[in-house]
Parts: structure tokens; C-alpha cells; sequence
């Protein structure tokens, strides 16, 4: 059963969740970036989907959801399904999101282990490396992140590392806490030195953007 936000007997707080979900753009001008966003969130949540149905779910008109489709399409972010036939009228092409459109590397940096992940556009996973240790050891997690980084972009290919949009890292508040944290843990070796450690431009260098 498909939830309305608009249906009087629906349950008040899975409406709640659709009305926060449900994408809706604008058809003024200057906002052609924002629409183009927009439209393909709509495509994630319920795609397959025609021009028609996005035009509805996005409140934009038939003819703005016509153009930033074919904009999309032009740049490889949606793709063409099988036409839909219905009992009148002419087919309706489906709509959704190219899987090779888009990728970015995921890491995230635990206690006891190092997973690196590479995703397509529809949110799958295509590859990872995961790495467990007894101490994550900032050198050895770096040197590990950039390992798994190359691997993925070589297997990418020229054009899939054209589309690699960036990496994310994600560790716990208290990583680099100090021995109170770490002493609590068995075979604790010593407190690291994470709280030196800033992310972005310790990673950065790991991690370089490709060429």
C-alpha cells in the first residue's frame, strides 16, 4: 500500500516521514540546479518513473521535468528504461538512475578495523576492502586508505574515475581519546596519537583526486 501525506486516513507518522521525503521543486527561474537535484531524488525514491509521474511528485510543470531529464540523460546520470505500454495512448519510457553515473569512496576508521567502500550512483556497493588490527595505527590506516583507494580507481577504469566525485571518512568521537578510552579494551597497546590527527588533510594526501 502506498502511503499519501495527503490521505486523511493514513497513519499520521508514516505521512510525516513522506512529507519530509517527498522531493519538490520549483518552477522559477534560477533554480535549475536545485530542480536538476530535485528530480533525481525523486528518481531515487520511486524511480523507475516517467517524465509524467516526476512531474507529479516534484510539483514541477511537464515541460521543466522534460528539459532537466534530457539534461540528465545528456550527462549520463539517468538512463532510459523499457517503454511501458499501457491500455491507451502511447508507451511511457521509465526513468531511473544510471548506476555507472556517478561513484565515491566510503571509510570508515573503527577500533578494530578499516572498511573501505566503493558505491555506484544507486547507492550499491561494487567493492571493499576491509582491514582488522589490534590498534588503529594513523600511518598504517592512511597507508591502507590510499591502497584501497587505488585499487578502486584502477578498477574504475578512465571514465568511471572521471565520475569518482569524492571520498568520505567517518571514526568514532572517541578514537583518539587517550588511554582512558583505549585501557578499557583488551590487549590495549598504548594511546595513539589520533587526537593530532585532523581527517581531511591527513587523508587528503592518501587519497589524491584522479587524474
Amino acid at each position: 500500500m502506498s502511503l499519501d501525506a495527503d490521505d486523511p486516513h493514513a497513519d499520521p507518522l508514516a505521512a510525516s516521514d513522506v512529507r519530509h521525503l517527498r522531493p519538490r521543486g520549483s518552477s522559477q527561474g534560477g533554480l535549475a540546479q536545485y530542480n536538476e537535484r530535485v528530480v533525481l531524488q525523486a528518481v531515487r525514491l520511486h524511480g523507475p518513473v516517467p517524465g509524467a509521474e516526476i512531474a507529479r511528485l516534484t510539483h514541477l510543470t511537464a515541460q521543466t521535468v522534460s528539459l532537466i531529464t534530457k539534461r540528465l540523460i545528456d550527462e549520463g546520470l539517468l538512463i532510459k528504461g523499457a517503454p511501458v505500454r499501457g491500455k491507451v495512448g502511447q508507451p511511457s519510457v521509465p526513468l531511473m538512475l544510471n548506476p555507472e553515473g556517478a561513484f565515491s569512496i566510503g571509510v570508515k576508521v573503527g577500533r578494530r578495523s578499516l572498511d573501505v567502500l566503493l558505491v555506484d550512483f544507486t547507492g550499491q556497493v561494487r567493492e571493499r576492502q576491509t582491514q582488522s588490527y589490534l590498534y588503529p595505527e594513523p600511518k598504517a590506516v592512511l597507508d591502507a586508505i590510499a591502497h584501497s583507494t587505488r585499487l578502486f580507481t584502477r578498477s574504475l577504469g578512465l571514465q568511471g574515475r572521471e565520475r569518482l566525485q569524492g571520498i568520505g571518512v567517518a571514526a568514532p568521537l572517541s578514537l583518539g581519546a587517550g588511554a582512558n578510552c583505549w585501557a578499557c579494551l583488551p590487549r590495549w597497546p598504548r594511546p595513539g596519537p589520533w587526537w593530532t590527527w585532523p581527517p581531511r588533510s591527513s587523508a587528503a594526501p592518501a587519497c589524491p583526486p584522479p587524474s
